[in-house]
């Protein structure tokens, strides 16, 4: 580790890999090392727009002893290959979500990297986030009482493009993913029992044709017998749309929704920059949870969002896959990787 903090470089120059290595780039607290992409062309600008590091092969930057971390930023399928890869080299690993698309796989990753001493950071931005960050202080201080109900909208602008939705694990491991993981977050030690989902295909028929839905809801049950209600939809006229309602025994908190004025009708003019898409949405976000990552490495301590947050969030989204085929509620236990308790001090 050099005196300026963690070495660290980006797999990926796609979108969300442009956005991780400029807040790299920019951070006080690291060294930015570079790119690595198959589109060799793609990292080239990447590294030119930054006007900081190299473009090198995965190889190249997982050889070099110079480097401490890794952000993984690359489509799903090659998650958790690299993930053990760069666990072999000794490096420590931001990877966006999901691990993979499958449990035993997810499972696999995280072994590896306990195994190897390499800390494992997942990409759920919301926990970042300044309003989501306010509502989990609100209910960790008690404010809000015993949590009764927590409901979750969440809204991409626009579809995405049609060749994606086979290789994206569908609307709820894909899009919903991350508001199971926030239900969690935001419940605190109370732990999903049971899901129950239903969705279809109203926008785009052809999203149907593919095996996929672009509409849904999703009705979680808690240990603590609260419940988290979520819906989703592939496309919002009116903009990104990502806001939490949370209802407790002694009063209701909303957030996230300061640009959604009340008694207006929305539509395709109320977009702006903030509403465009998830990147601006969540700029800020994405920039506090690189930062957070630069942290881990440097102080070598445990991660706020962890592999077992992405295992967990990735069970409920196959209940909801399996209630939506299977037309009933299901239990969370009929699903392999349920988190083990701590080991006792």
């Amino acid at each position: 580790m050099r005196d300026g903090g963690p070495v660290v470089a980006v797999f990926g120059a796609g979108r969300i890999g442009c956005v991780h290595a400029t807040n790299v780039a920019r951070s006080p607290g690291a060294v930015f090392a570079g790119v690595a992409d198959v589109d060799v062309g793609a990292a080239e600008r990447l590294v030119g727009v930054v006007g900081k590091g190299r473009v090198r092969s995965v190889e190249a930057f997982l050889s070099d002893p110079a480097i401490d971390a890794v952000i993984i930023a690359t489509p799903t399928s090659t998650h958790a290959d690299l993930i053990a890869r760069v666990a072999a080299s000794r490096k420590h690993i931001f990877c966006e979500k999901p691990i993979s698309l499958e449990i035993d796989t997810t499972i696999a990753a995280i072994a590896i990297c306990e195994r190897s001493g390499s800390m494992l950071q997942i990409g759920f931005q919301r926990h970042f986030d300044g309003d989501f960050l306010k509502a989990h202080a609100a209910i960790e201080s008690g404010r809000l009482g015993q949590i009764r109900l927590i409901r979750l909208v969440s809204r991409d602008r626009t579809l995405p493009p049609l060749d994606y939705i086979p290789s994206s694990g569908g609307q709820y491991k894909d899009q919903v993913v991350h508001d199971f993981d926030a239900a969690r977050w935001l419940m605190g030690a109370a732990e999903v029992e049971e899901v129950t989902a239903a969705g279809a295909a109203i926008i785009d028929p052809a999203i149907g044709d593919a095996g996929d839905i672009d509409t849904a809801i999703a009705v979680l049950k808690f240990s603590s017998g609260a419940f988290a209600l979520i819906d989703v939809s592939r496309e919002a006229a009116y903009g990104y749309d990502v806001r939490a309602e949370i209802l407790g025994s002694e009063g209701m908190l909303l957030t996230g929704g300061e640009d959604i004025p009340d008694g207006v009708f929305l539509e395709s003019s109320h977009v702006k920059a903030r509403t465009d898409s998830f990147i601006t949405r969540f700029a800020d976000a994405y920039q506090r949870e690189i930062e957070d990552f630069i942290d881990v490495v440097a102080a070598r301590k445990m991660p706020h969002v962890a592999g077992n947050d992405a295992l967990q969030a990735l069970r409920i989204a196959v209940a909801a896959d399996r209630s939506l085929q299977e037309h009933r509620t299901v239990r969370l236990a009929e699903v392999p990787g349920a988190s083990q308790p701590e080991p006792d001090a």
